[in-house]
């Protein structure tokens, strides 16, 4: 099974600040019609790596199945960490990096990759026809004010509309089989 999955920040750069992000995982019904699962996380103080870490453990936890995942980012960090294989080092060598220190995100990096064991994954920072509409989302839980109870926590914000073939369980399974 063939998987796109889009991670979309409010905004790039290693500062820590108010930020909320989407995710979207996609994939075709044999008759073509797309079915979409995502959402948006919501954090009072976080960096944009942290942030992406977070929309892509998010999004590779809903897959039930062996998949070809595609994964459009603009999260340099991501991108290059994957295409220069480095998550791949850091496990080897006890999650320090080049340097010999430990890896940032640590945590974040071991679940994603956990998750990513039993699927086989590319990485691009294309354009994608999501792109508009997320960040559009995403603008409109910047607006809100969330008050978390803490700077470390964050929120998952559920948009259902991006949450197609859902309703009747057992209609949405057959219909939509799952990812």
């Amino acid at each position: 099974m063939n998987v796109n999955i889009y991670i979309e920040t409010a905004y790039s750069g290693p500062a820590k600040r108010r930020m909320a992000g989407a995710w979207m995982a996609e994939y075709l019904l044999q008759s073509g019609k797309p079915i979409t699962r995502g959402g948006i996380i919501y954090a009072d103080i976080i960096t944009e790596n942290e942030m992406a870490l977070r929309l892509l453990q998010q999004a590779l936890s809903i897959l039930t199945k062996t998949c070809c995942v595609r994964v459009f980012t603009t999260c340099t960090h991501i991108l290059n960490t994957m295409e220069n294989h480095w998550l791949w080092q850091w496990q080897g060598n006890g999650w320090k990096n080049a340097r010999g220190k430990q890896v940032g995100n640590m945590d974040l990096w071991q679940q994603c990759a956990a998750l990513l064991e039993q699927h086989i994954a590319e990485w691009t920072d294309e354009e994608h026809s999501y792109r508009q509409c997320m960040r559009g989302r995403i603008k409109k839980e910047m607006e809100r004010d969330h008050r978390l109870n803490s700077p470390e926590n964050y929120l998952a914000v559920e948009v259902p509309e991006w949450n197609t073939g859902k309703g009747d369980r057992r209609h949405a399974e057959k219909e939509t089989g799952s990812i």
